[in-house]
């Protein structure tokens, strides 16, 4: 049988790490770039994991050597010219949520506690997300995440770090988590929700330290001032062509 061949094209690619979830021997983080996956190694890769890696990808980043037409005909794309995204268009606020300097602490505390630390951060995560929030990806070490209001995603992101702030307080350790949250119209398909504006929530979060909650101007849209912010100022986000205008949600 014909070895597999297997690209990601990093321009799409969101750093979601859902093909590293699925196929960690085939998929991983890749160097130089923060939050861009790269294939690692095809050799005895299964066809139907890979195939799966590529269905599960929230922009569809993944590229599948000979069955690329074939991955892109099954998506509802079309050959030629630039890839079209299919499905409905949906206005949501999205949360990319993601715990910050996680290889300092599995170096710190060992497997088996991350693996602990892992769980407890998860379960509380998927608590505090329902019943509003609904969760699109789980990437390994945080949550991709969408909700239909804007005051909900917010409201939801301030409880998370103070959840984990009190958590601090009275059992000594916590993960720091950073969030980002951007409202806009996606392209809503199977698996969920893709094209420009979940990488730009993407970015928005990368952008963030420990503890911090950002959002863009689009997430205050409607009116929605619950929470004091700093003020807007404009960010440069890689892959995309205009600054987009972003403020730091104070939660304390």
């Amino acid at each position: 049988m014909t070895e597999p061949r297997v690209r990601i094209d990093r321009h799409r690619c969101l750093g979601a790490g859902t093909c590293i979830i699925i196929a960690p021997t085939v998929f991983g983080w890749y160097r130089d770039e923060f939050h861009k996956a790269t294939v690692i190694d095809q050799e005895g890769a299964e066809e139907e994991v890979i195939r799966e890696a590529v269905y599960a990808c929230p922009t569809q980043a993944i590229i599948y050597g000979e069955a690329e037409e074939a991955v892109l005909e099954a998506l509802g794309q079309r050959s030629g010219g630039p890839i079209a995204v299919s499905g409905r268009a949906a206005t949501r606020t999205f949360m990319f949520t993601d715990i910050v300097r996680s290889t300092d602490l599995i170096e710190a505390i060992g497997d088996e506690a991350w693996a602990a630390v892992l769980r407890w951060h998860d379960d509380t995560l998927q608590r505090l997300f329902a019943p509003a929030g609904e969760v699109i990806n789980h990437t390994g070490d945080g949550f991709f995440v969408a909700f239909d209001q804007a005051s909900s995603a917010l409201a939801c992101a301030v409880t998370i770090q103070r959840t984990l702030a009190a958590h601090r307080r009275e059992h000594g350790f916590a993960p720091e988590v950073r969030i980002g949250l951007h409202t806009a119209t996606g392209q809503a398909g199977r698996q969920g929700y893709r094209g420009r504006e979940v990488h730009i929530a993407a970015r928005v979060a990368a952008l963030a330290g420990a503890g911090e909650i950002f959002a863009t101007s689009g997430v205050f849209a409607s009116g929605v001032d619950t929470f004091p912010t700093s003020a807007p100022r404009e960010e440069h986000l890689k892959g995309i062509s205009t600054p987009v205008e972003v403020v730091t949600v104070e939660w304390r």
